[in-house]
């Protein structure tokens, strides 16, 4: 999202659905790039410029530059309608930017439906007119056990006394192992058995689309 969104012109009206201005997570906060910004978001307590479906947005046609959905579709029970919605609030050369985890935990907000191969996702932009579509894999196999490894350490160890020690023992064993995996990552082949095993593994995927 951050090389991504560096990327579209200064000026830019952006479209975040799903998007909220309070209680954001992570390290992207599209604030920071000079775009013009709409929030819409189905629950008001994100505090959105426009409170609104995905699958039914309150705007017209080809008026927006860009659509982010980010961590958004996993919590729609059919992607397919806000994919609808995204292509026709586009102006045609419009890009769509999408995050969506694969093997990462179920997480309710307030509902977690479902996780989607790459196949899906490039048969579901192309079919609602989305060309040059990309699709990043979020890390390997590697990626995804130290992941797992995270969230084990945080949802399995004490809060308090002996358990704060371990925890931040772990905390600094996993930011290790996550640094050894995005090097080992980098430097996987082309090609090959090991790299194929290794590549048919990820937390996620990020997904760029342009409208026909």
């Amino acid at each position: 999202m951050q090389r991504r969104a560096a990327a579209l012109a200064p000026g830019s009206l952006v479209l975040d659905l799903g998007g909220h201005q309070q209680e954001k997570r992570g390290a992207f906060d599209i604030r920071r790039f000079p775009l013009r910004v709409v929030y819409a978001n189905l629950t008001a307590a994100k505090r959105p410029d426009v409170q609104a479906d995905a699958a039914f947005i309150p705007f017209a046609a080809g008026v927006f530059d860009a659509v982010i959905c980010a961590e958004l579709m996993e919590h729609l029970p059919d992607p397919r309608p806000a994919l609808a919605e995204a292509a026709r609030a586009l102006r045609r050369g419009g890009v769509i930017l999408i995050t969506v985890p694969f093997l990462y935990p179920i997480h309710a907000d307030p509902h977690d439906f479902g996780r989607y191969t790459e196949t899906y996702w490039r048969h579901a932009l192309a079919d609602h007119g989305f060309c040059a579509v990309e699709v990043e894999a979020q890390g390997t196999f590697l990626s995804v056990q130290v992941n797992q490894a995270k969230h084990a350490a945080n949802a399995l160890l004490p809060a308090g006394g002996l358990g704060r020690g371990l925890r931040a023992a772990a905390g600094i064993g996993v930011g290790i192992l996550q640094r050894g995996a995005l090097w080992a990552e980098a430097r996987l082949p082309a090609d090959g058995p090991r790299a194929r095993f290794l590549r048919s593994y990820t937390t996620g995927y990020g997904l760029v689309g342009v409208k026909a």
